[in-house]
């Protein structure tokens, strides 16, 4: 599969939660680049990925997610998703993502508490 390269823009709310727009193609290219910028949160360890703009993801992916998932609970935090499109959702419950990291509908829903 050709691989378009992984954009990510990172806001941060004013409760300091960080969001992450990650825009393209979540894979062995590109995982290493996700999982840094989830991990590199500001005065919270919480973010939210905002998955509406990513087209694809593989196990490199995935494994990405779950490293970072585990570094911010390590740290107090978590990690939650929103808005993934059907092709990466089918992908992660198949592998049982959605059952390890909370999936919310959209990004608003993401993060309320």
């Amino acid at each position: 599969m050709h691989s378009e390269r992984l954009q990510i823009r990172t806001t941060l709310t004013p409760r300091g939660i960080t969001v992450l727009t990650p825009t393209g193609e979540l894979d062995y290219n590109s995982a290493a680049a996700l999982e840094s910028a989830l991990t590199t949160t500001g005065r919270l360890p919480c973010a939210v990925a905002d998955f509406s703009h990513v087209t694809f993801t593989d196990s490199t992916g995935i494994n990405a997610l779950l490293r970072a998932n585990r570094s911010l609970h390590a740290a107090g935090g978590w990690l939650r998703l929103s808005s993934v499109p059907a092709t990466p959702l089918q992908t992660m419950q198949i592998v049982g993502l959605d059952q390890v990291i909370d999936v919310y509908p959209t990004l608003e829903a993401a993060l309320r508490r």
